[in-house]
């Protein structure tokens, strides 16, 4: 019974003695910024009496690790010399002595670098793993559509297609005709009877040379080419209807 209310009396105590404040930054970076673990420890002393004590003094921080004045003012001075803190001396003329104020103002700016380049290095790494998965993308892209292609092809043409086909197609893809391109050259191929690959791929490279890349381009194209067709027509027709002349037409000019 008497253990129980010591464990309890302690565990009151312990949650009601109040807690220090460290932020994860400063644990994370401290060794970066070439703090050793006493001048941590001393930081964090100093850190935990801000709230109460704005004005620790080097013999209750002395007294708190076991050091002398000494000790922890050659500390403190050479935190000073680094700029990651400045003391401030006041005089009390309560107590008729100099006090220490504190203040961190050079140790949060460096600790604000640190934290804008571990942030620039994450975004630079998220960055870089979302261009990755873009390159995976567009990867993969090239067999979605051959996989339409071939299905494409196999329903036209009613039967499976053969290795060397495929390789047709894939060598289309990759010289950068566009799908709609494809289909359109098989539909013609089909439309004339002509099934032979070669014979697609002659279109294609038809198109490429009059720089026809959609479909709708190619339907211009195929519009200009039936109107001079028909103007020759007519031209032709015309000259067949003139009435050649006489045989003796001239005989007695």
């Amino acid at each position: 019974m008497h253990k129980v209310n010591v464990y309890g009396s302690f565990t009151q105590a312990l949650l009601f003695s109040g807690t220090a404040s460290v932020p994860k930054c400063l644990l994370n970076h401290y060794n970066d910024l070439g703090i050793n673990n006493q001048e941590m420890i001393l930081i964090i002393h100093i850190l935990s009496e801000l709230d109460t004590n704005s004005s620790p003094s080097l013999s209750l921080l002395a007294q708190r690790m076991k050091l002398t004045n000494t000790e922890v003012e050659n500390m403190i001075e050479d935190l000073r010399e680094r700029n990651l803190i400045s003391v401030e001396q006041h005089w009390n003329n309560t107590e008729q002595c100099w006090y220490n104020n504190f203040n961190f103002i050079g140790l949060i700016e460096e600790l604000a670098e640190r934290w804008a380049i571990s942030q620039m290095r994450k975004y630079e790494n998220e960055n870089s793993q979302k261009d990755n998965q873009t390159d995976h993308n567009n990867e993969s892209r090239p067999d979605l559509k051959l996989q339409k292609l071939v299905e494409i092809f196999e329903q036209e043409l009613g039967r499976p297609l053969t290795g060397l086909e495929c390789e047709h197609i894939t060598s289309w893809l990759s010289a950068h005709f566009s799908e709609e391109l494809i289909v359109e050259a098989l539909r013609r191929g089909v439309s004339a009877g002509i099934r032979n690959f070669r014979y697609l791929d002659s279109i294609l490279r038809e198109w490429e040379k009059k720089n026809l890349r959609t479909k709708a381009e190619i339907e211009v194209d195929d519009a200009n080419f039936q109107s001079r067709q028909q103007k020759k027509n007519v031209t032709k027709s015309k000259s067949d209807k003139k009435t050649p002349p006489e045989k003796y037409e001239n005989f007695y000019l």
